[in-house]
């Protein structure tokens, strides 16, 4: 800016931060997962009729949002929010989507909103992070079998996700072969020591009801019948510290139902009685060389 004696001056417009935001929708999203059923491979009548499938399908509609703030004095802030709704799932024996409508789900529908915060400083290095769990309510309703399925998949699952991009090739000019590299799983390369683990952490989670429905073995013409029902309610914890070292407790009420055939009602097994788990932990002062 120039005066009328010709004499330039710095300009007073104050400075503008810059934001980035992403945001993605989804609905009726669907999610496939399976394996071969392994009773059904090790079974000498069903050996000739081909491998069948157990398939885990879940439903969700999301919402993804990310923001990034960057402010003039290099101070800033990272926000991501996951808000899901109308979550189910359920074990199906095709690849194929199943509408809740035909098949009532073993889990949900329910629906939950998880936002992790990040405070950053010089440009984008982080200083604290606040990370908040919140669930109305959850139900599950599954047989031993069911559950065994659930847990198999989401193992084997698992497993690929900590091995994927941890191996690597590497090729010889003189020579045609190539030298594989071992597997290094996802827990070997995030560590205590690795930059930013040290940061201030804050961790809360809220769930209002949580009950799980344990179904009998057996089925009937009327289907599986109840047996158990484990309850939470008003589960509330938070943890503050770093992620090395996290103190803080978690409380709910607890409780445990039995479903009596002979009255055909719920009687308590566990009356509710509260419950609270205190947590310190201690940072790993391990170092990898």
């Amino acid at each position: 800016m120039t005066d009328f004696t010709g004499v330039n001056k710095p300009s007073t417009k104050p400075a503008s931060d810059s934001s980035i935001l992403f945001k993605v929708t989804l609905n009726e999203s669907t999610l496939l997962a399976g394996r071969p059923t392994t009773a059904i491979e090790r079974s000498p009548f069903q050996r000739d009729r081909g491998v069948s499938f157990a398939v885990v399908q879940v439903l969700s509609n999301a919402l993804i949002m990310f923001q990034s703030i960057e402010n003039p004095d290099a101070t800033g802030m990272k926000t991501l929010h996951i808000s899901v709704d109308n979550v189910s799932s359920l074990v199906n024996t095709e690849f194929e989507r199943v509408s809740p409508d035909q098949a009532p789900p073993m889990i949900g529908p329910t629906g939950a909103e998880v936002r992790i915060v990040y405070a950053t400083e010089n440009f984008g290095c982080v200083v604290s992070q606040d990370l908040s769990l919140d669930c109305e309510a959850l139900k599950s309703c599954l047989t031993p079998n069911d559950l065994s399925i659930f847990l198999n998949i989401c193992k084997k699952m698992f497993e690929r996700l900590r091995a994927f991009g941890g191996q690597s090739s590497e090729s010889n000019e003189g020579e045609q072969s190539f030298r594989t590299s071992r597997v290094r799983p996802l827990a070997s390369i995030i560590r205590y020591q690795k930059k930013g683990t040290g940061i201030a952490t804050r961790v809360r989670a809220e769930i209002q009801a949580f009950s799980f429905v344990l179904l009998r073995a057996y089925k009937s013409f009327v289907g599986a019948p109840e047996f158990l029902d484990f309850n939470i309610k008003g589960l509330k914890g938070k943890l503050e510290g770093c992620m090395s070292a996290l103190s803080g407790e978690f409380s709910a009420a607890l409780s445990v139902n039995f479903y009596n055939e002979v009255v055909a009602d719920w009687e308590y097994v566990v009356e509710p009685f509260p419950f609270t788990l205190t947590i310190d932990q201690m940072p790993n002062e391990l170092v990898s060389l």
